[in-house]
């Protein structure tokens, strides 16, 4: 028995741009970053979730699995990032009001593997006297899912204490 027969009339053009619209997606990664001239930036790589292809089958059903990087720079005239565009993925991502970010660390450990909603646009730019298109994802366009990762309370900790600390010592134990 062959383990798969191929069959190329559904094949998608992989490095085609992700067509514009608003796809649910996992934040797959996230930290600062710098381009080889020393800008720096936050990256923000989004997965399209592949577990909503009946229930958006023209956005997510298309594209699910691709990755939408989205970029956040630091602001020339301050030399630092916006607070409303890190605020936008933190709110997007379930984080509620006040909640402290450490450091670039504990912001990806907040982040990484959390559902948002985001608009992906396609930008056209000129460089070198070529135009350009690429995909855009602003950080206002970040919103909270419409669908909740089912079992997403595995990612708790289990051994996390929950109320009861009861002692049990070696002489409490039958055996």
């Amino acid at each position: 028995m062959a383990l798969f027969t191929t069959n190329y009339k559904d094949l998608n053009d992989r490095d085609s741009l992700i067509p514009k619209g608003i796809y649910e997606c996992i934040i797959d990664a996230t930290g600062p970053d710098a381009t080889p001239g020393g800008t720096e930036y936050i990256k923000v790589n989004l997965r399209i979730r592949k577990d909503l292809d009946k229930a958006l089958p023209d956005t997510n059903g298309k594209q699910h699995n691709r990755i939408v990087f989205v970029n956040i720079w630091k602001r020339k005239k301050t030399g630092k990032y916006d607070p409303s565009d890190l605020n936008f993925i933190m709110k997007a991502a379930g984080y509620p009001e006040n909640t402290p970010v450490e450091d670039w660390d504990d912001w990806a450990n907040k982040l990484v593997g959390k559902p948002v909603k985001v608009k992906v646009d396609i930008d056209e730019s000129e460089y070198q006297g070529k135009t350009i298109k690429r995909n855009q994802v602003w950080a206002s366009s970040f919103r909270a899912t419409d669908f909740p990762l089912q079992g997403s309370k595995a990612n708790a900790d289990p051994f996390k204490e929950k109320g009861d600390t009861t002692e049990i010592f070696d002489s409490d134990l039958p055996f």
